[in-house]
């Protein structure tokens, strides 16, 4: 299944923004929702995957890396 469903599923529960992700990585909100819906070509780089679950405190392996990241 395309995009990000256990992360978008943990925003959620936790009441967290996109905006506020997408504020963290630096990118537009509109790019970020495309992503986490698998919307675009690219996915999460690893950078921007440690950099959201270090502000979250939350497990890379439980919420990104059964699934596709780009390099």
């Amino acid at each position: 299944m395309p995009g990000y469903n256990k992360f978008k599923g943990y925003l959620v529960e936790k009441g967290i923004k996109q905006q506020e992700i997408a504020d963290l990585l630096e990118m537009d909100r509109n790019r970020f929702n495309l992503i986490l819906n698998g919307q675009r070509e690219k996915d999460f780089k690893v950078q921007e995957i440690i950099k959201i679950c270090n502000h979250l405190s939350i497990s890379a392996e439980k919420f990104f890396f059964n699934q596709k990241v780009s390099k």
